[in-house]
């Protein structure tokens, strides 16, 4: 699924995904490092097959992560940020 199951579904996250691909309504790089650090911590984050060290999707709500902590108007359904 692409997109967050608490805040819209597939509609809403596919404009997220846009959104921070054409880099609208983004945060700065020192935020979204915090908040990639908050989730990568987090024990609904799932590792990344590729890197032990980053976090590619919530399971707390199904994002992919590096899109979702770019955008301002995105939080936590958890609450973390």
């Amino acid at each position: 699924m692409v997109g967050c199951r608490k805040c819209g579904g597939v509609a809403r996250g596919t404009l997220g995904v846009a959104r921070s691909l054409f880099n609208l309504h983004i945060l700065s790089n020192g935020a979204i490092k915090q908040r990639l650090n908050i989730c990568r911590s987090c024990g609904q984050s799932v590792k990344c097959r590729h890197n032990d060290n980053q976090a590619c999707r919530c399971n707390a709500c199904g994002c992919w992560l590096k899109h979702k902590a770019r955008l301002r108007n995105e939080t936590c359904p958890l609450d973390k940020w």
